[in-house]
């Protein structure tokens, strides 16, 4: 079977073999996926590579291919190509957690809001090396630091990209944070020696662990 998606993440297996804009592997072993990244794989390509395939061909692509009719009969085109996409973000996001390939992640990486990017990342990373590095650069440093800090310091995983859970009611600003500061909470929350200030203040939000954490040095 041949798939083409934006995102291979569903269909990705213990035995699989990535490929980039060339099928440079003949995708015929039955317990294998085989997942191509290539935005030119064409109606002849289905039609040629279809009575080969074991188990499945994943062709990863930006676009919705245009294929003959012929070919639309041997392969399945998921819903997330079907239209235009406007959630690049989770695109990133996904990219992020899942590709091996980071500077194929670098080239996908746009601008986008960093917050945004940080509210998914919280619910799938439980690294603290990683948040210890976005805290030091974080709202201090030129972009490209937090950029460099997500690309490369994520560890690439199979594990399937979680949804952030919403939350309740927002939480009292502490004094110590200016009336103007809109991103104290994402501060708060990754940074130990900023939390530790807000514990000796003793304007502690609700919610908030009381005991104060081990701040580490950088080596």
């Amino acid at each position: 079977m041949i798939i083409f998606t934006k995102d291979a993440t569903p269909f990705r297996s213990d035995n699989e073999i990535l490929m980039y804009n060339n099928l440079d592997s003949i995708p015929n072993l039955k317990e294998t996926t085989y997942i191509l990244h290539s935005d030119k794989f064409s109606s002849d390509d289905v039609i040629q590579w279809s009575p080969v395939i074991r188990n499945k061909l994943v062709v990863v692509t930006d676009k919705e291919p245009k294929l003959n009719k012929k070919a639309k009969d041997m392969c399945v085109v998921d819903d997330n190509l079907k239209g235009k996409s406007k959630d690049d973000a989770f695109v990133l996001v996904r990219a992020l957690l899942n590709w091996d390939n980071r500077d194929r992640v670098k080239e996908l990486y746009r601008e986008q809001p960093t917050q945004l990017l940080l509210w998914f990342l919280k619910e799938n990373v439980d690294d603290i090396g990683v948040w210890r590095r976005i805290a030091k650069v974080l709202y201090t440093l030129p972009d490209e630091y937090i950029k460099a800090s997500l690309i490369y310091g994520i560890k690439p995983s199979r594990a399937r990209v979680k949804w952030p859970k919403k939350k309740g009611k927002s939480k009292e600003r502490p004094e110590i944070f200016r009336s103007t500061d809109q991103h104290w909470q994402v501060i708060l929350e990754n940074s130990i020696t900023v939390a530790n200030k807000v514990r000796d203040s003793g304007d502690i939000p609700k919610g908030m662990k009381r005991t104060k954490q081990k701040v580490m040095s950088w080596l």
